[in-house]
């Protein structure tokens, strides 16, 4: 085993050595193609194609070899392997025969003991060739382990070192073919510079026969183009003349454009201040619209109170009447000559004189309830309930008729203060009421029963201001 072992070894050594080699001889090879580019000549490039060609097929043949040495080192490692696997079973099949004899040592102790003085030397000398042969396997198998290993980095540095040699092989290879490629595209740039070169000997002696033509030609065109630089220069200052010209309207326009603009400035702050007057005016008219609505309601107003007035007149001149009736029955009263009594005996009266004072108190519907309401209460004269007591039953005097009517005309002086014209209408019309039945009095009847009439008159008018007073 161990002499196998060492061939393969040495087969290893071998094929690396003939990598390096063949290394060497493909840098080579790289080498002498750059010179061949540089140098451009056809003979020695395809001398040198030729060579490389032989160099090439060389490479190839010992890479077979190196394959066929591979193979047979492979072949030899499997062996190798096979022998070191039977060695193992060997040495497993001994392991188990040791086993079974110290098995068989136990369970035959008593016929070994017997037999001990007999078999005792043989077992012995057989124990000890079977461990020497235990230790000689485990070392043949410990370095079977490592020539394994040394094998296996070997086969993996050959294979990375022909993978490299055919790589730049296959790099060679492609250096050839492009070689070739350039011999052939530089063989058709021969021909296509020959060709041109015989093109522009012709061209050389058709333009030489131009050139001379056109000397004659250019020098006539040289001659008008001076003459016309002649023109073109005295154009040129009247064009500057008419350019100073339209400078200097641009500048009177520019001035021209700058006044305009102040004038239209003006115009704008005028048209602002027109803007503002207007306005200033249109607020004008709206408080002048506000005030005519606010004097329209004014005058609405007043003509309510117009109309209110009429009503309170043609209440009062009711109410005039009503009281010269009243008058009329008090003075019939006196002449029939009954007691004063109580002011129960009035009331179917009075009651009457209500009745016709609201039939006569509503002619039209256009006033309005309020007014209604005030007209009614301020005009009403008989609900007992209301009075303090009867007006009969009151003893007359002159002080208290002088207390009664100062205490009347402060009360009416602070109703008129307070009231609205229509109470102030309805308190005035009550005066003159009481002056005409004053007249109407003195005419009829004694002293005494114009007193009493007068009494009467004046706690009636008392209590009409009281009532208006609260109102």
């Amino acid at each position: 085993m161990q002499c196998q072992l060492g061939g393969v070894h040495e087969g290893l050594l071998s094929v690396r050595d003939d990598k390096r080699h063949a290394l060497w001889m493909l840098d080579e090879m790289s080498t002498k193609v750059v010179p061949q580019r540089s140098g451009g000549v056809e003979d020695s490039i395809s001398s040198r194609i030729e060579n490389l060609e032989v160099e090439a097929v060389k490479a190839k043949d010992s890479e077979r070899e190196m394959l066929e040495s591979l193979i047979f080192q492979t072949k030899q490692l499997e062996e190798a392997k096979i022998s070191l696997e039977e060695a193992k079973l060997e040495i497993t099949c001994l392991k188990e025969s040791i086993r079974s004899l110290e098995k068989s040592r136990g369970q035959n102790g008593k016929v070994l003991e017997k037999h001990r003085s007999l078999d005792a030397v043989c077992g012995e000398e057989n124990i000890r060739m079977l461990e020497n042969e235990l230790k000689l396997a485990v070392e043949a198998e410990e370095k079977s382990k490592m020539a394994m290993d040394a094998l296996a980095l070997a086969l993996k540095e050959v294979s990375t070192e022909t993978n490299q040699v055919k790589e730049k092989l296959s790099k060679t290879e492609s250096e050839l073919e492009n070689t070739r490629a350039e011999a052939k595209s530089s063989k058709v740039l021969l021909k296509s510079t020959v060709e041109k070169l015989h093109w522009a000997l012709e061209e050389s002696k058709r333009l030489k026969v131009e050139a001379e033509d056109l000397s004659g030609t250019w020098i006539e065109k040289e001659n008008g183009f001076v003459n016309f630089m002649k023109m073109t220069e005295e154009e040129i200052t009247n064009m500057n003349r008419e350019n100073s010209r339209l400078i200097d309207l641009l500048r009177s326009s520019r001035e021209e454009n700058s006044r305009l603009r102040d004038i239209l400035k003006q115009a704008v702050n005028e048209a602002t201040v027109v803007k503002e007057a207007l306005e200033i005016v249109r607020k004008e008219n709206s408080q002048l619209k506000d005030t005519l609505c606010d004097k329209e309601n004014a005058l609405q107003s007043i003509k309510q109170e117009y109309e209110c007035l009429k009503v309170s007149e043609a209440a009062a001149t009711h109410s005039v009447k009503e009281l010269q009736s009243l008058l009329t029955a008090t003075s019939s009263m006196d002449s029939r000559k009954k007691p004063p009594g109580t002011f129960n005996e009035l009331k179917p009266v009075i009651n009457e004189v209500k009745s016709n004072k609201t039939m006569a108190r509503f002619p039209s519907e256009h006033i309005s309830r309020a007014n209604q309401r005030t007209l009614s209460r301020r005009y009403s004269i008989g609900e007992s309930g209301r009075f303090e007591g009867s007006i009969f039953d009151m003893v007359w005097s002159p002080e208290r008729d002088r207390e009664r009517n100062r205490k009347s005309q402060s009360f009416s002086n602070f109703a008129e203060l307070r009231a609205p014209p229509s109470s102030i209408a309805s308190s005035t019309m009550s005066h003159i009421d009481k002056a005409r039945l004053d007249i109407l009095g003195h005419e009829e009847g004694s002293p005494l029963k114009l007193r009493k009439k007068r009494q009467i008159l004046r706690r009636f008018g008392e209590l009409l201001r009281r009532r208006s007073f609260h109102k």
